[in-house]
This record gives structure tokens, C-alpha cells and sequence, in this order.
């Protein structure tokens, strides 16, 4: 009879199965992963935002693009897009839905056709005294847990670490 040089295979290997191999911390790039640690934060901070704003039916990029065009009345569609970092039909989007909601209005640019620079409403105004006091709520339940101190460290931190 032949001698079978291959090797004896258990039922599991035969299957395709490996073995089970022990956890290692090797592998756990969670512990002390920044960036896992931080995503982590956003999730929460994004969760406690829509619950607190739920009522007002805004997204970040709303209300960032709102706070936007509020401090630079006159701004328009293009350098809107670079200061929210997103591509211009993102941004045509978003514009659309604040102008569709009475918030912001577009403006003729004098000399260019194409063109248009963005207001607020005075609608949008009022909806901004309202949206102000829902974002303070917002901070202070995201902050909960933290000293003065202890935030404004954290800001300074997330300051240095977005450059």
C-alpha cells in the first residue's frame, strides 16, 4: 500500500475552517487610537445634536452654512463651498434648502449674470435667535463632564489637531 505523505487534516481544517486563535494586543487598534477615540466622540456629538435640534430639522452642514452666510452677508455660492469644504453642487443643495425654508435669499451679483451672493432673511434672522438657543443647549449637554478649564483645553487640543 502507498505511504500518503500529505498531512493528516483535522475535520475543521478539511473544511475550510482554521482554528480559533486566542485574542492578542497585537490587534486591538481601538485602546489607544486616536482617531478611533475621536470618531467615537463625533458619533456621540452627532447623536446628541439631532436630538437636540430634532425640532429645527437641520443638519451641521445647515446650520454651519447658515452661521456662514450670517457673518459674511454677501458671500457667494463658490467661497461658501470652500469655507464648508465641499464640492459646489453639495453646496447648491444646501443653499436650495435654506432659500426653500425662507432663511436665505439669492442676491443678483451687479455685472454677472451668473452670479449670486447670499443673505439672510429676516425670517432667517429669527430662526437664528432660535437656533442659538438650542445650540447653547447643545454645548452645554456635549460638555457635561468637563470643567471650564478642562473644555477650553479640549477646544485649544481640537484646534491644533484640524490644522
Amino acid at each position: 500500500m502507498p505511504k500518503n505523505n500529505s498531512p493528516d487534516l483535522s475535520a475543521p481544517a478539511r473544511r475550510g475552517k482554521r482554528p480559533a486563535r486566542k485574542p492578542t494586543a497585537a490587534f486591538d487598534f481601538q485602546s489607544d487610537a486616536l482617531g478611533y477615540k475621536l470618531r467615537l466622540a463625533q458619533v456621540r456629538a452627532y447623536d446628541l445634536f439631532f436630538k437636540t435640534l430634532a425640532p429645527l430639522d437641520l443638519s451641521p452642514a445647515r446650520v454651519t452654512a447658515l452661521s456662514l452666510i450670517a457673518m459674511n452677508p454677501g458671500i457667494n455660492q463658490s467661497a461658501l463651498a470652500k469655507e464648508l469644504s465641499v464640492a459646489g453642487p453639495s453646496v447648491l443643495k444646501v443653499v436650495d434648502t435654506l432659500e426653500a425654508s425662507g432663511w436665505v435669499r439669492r442676491v443678483d451679483v451687479e455685472g454677472d449674470r451668473r452670479r449670486y451672493s447670499l443673505e439672510i432673511t429676516e425670517q432667517g434672522h429669527d430662526y437664528l435667535e432660535l437656533l442659538s438657543e438650542k445650540l447653547s443647549e447643545y454645548e452645554v449637554r456635549l460638555s457635561e463632564g468637563f470643567t471650564a478649564a478642562e473644555r477650553r483645553s479640549l477646544m485649544q487640543m481640537l484646534d491644533r489637531l484640524a490644522v
